[in-house]
């Protein structure tokens, strides 16, 4: 079963072109940490997100995330004080900003990207009867387990017991 990245928001609201978004660091491995409590405080946040082969997900930009305020009367400098946030990315003193049209090609790229990793062409699915046709254990039939990308687990019985192989798409045939 393929895992669904958590969407940034509901519905993704960009804001207009003219608004520019911050860049904020996370310490390692928090980015979604960051994320919510950021949210938390009223900020408008988007991490782009991957859905990756063997991984749950991971940031297009590891440990980088855009953030954008609701109003002009909030402050940005609770952002470095948030549970998750290594710091708020300056150029010397001033903060560094990306424009709208980045943001937003950023997200559709992570998009486009995860849904290239989540297609499997070979088309065989849990609950599949396979045969092997090729290796050592060629003509033995066997039952898909879980697909992705060209790997298949399958599940074999050898002698009496039921054991989990993983190969190639390529060496399995439909029974």
């Amino acid at each position: 079963m393929p895992v669904e990245p958590r969407p940034a928001v509901n519905e993704p609201d960009y804001g207009d072109d003219a608004q520019r978004w911050h860049v904020v660091q996370s310490k390692p491995k928090a980015e979604r940490e960051a994320c919510e409590q950021l949210r938390r405080q009223g900020y408008v946040v988007m991490l782009p997100e991957l859905v990756l082969p063997r991984k749950r997900w991971e940031a297009l930009f590891p440990r980088y995330m855009f953030l954008r305020t609701t109003s002009t009367e909030q402050s940005i400098s609770p952002v470095r004080n948030t549970l998750g946030v290594s710091q708020l990315v300056r150029f010397a003193s001033k903060p560094a900003t990306v424009p709208n049209d980045i943001v937003v090609a950023s997200m559709e790229m992570a998009k486009r990207i995860s849904g290239q990793d989540e297609v499997v062409s070979h088309g065989l699915v849990a609950g599949t009867a396979v045969e092997l046709i090729d290796g050592p254990l060629k003509g033995l039939q066997a039952m898909v387990k879980s697909s992705a990308q060209d790997r298949v687990l399958i599940l074999l019985e050898i002698m009496g017991r039921e054991v989990h192989i993983q190969t190639q798409a390529k060496f399995v045939k439909v029974a």
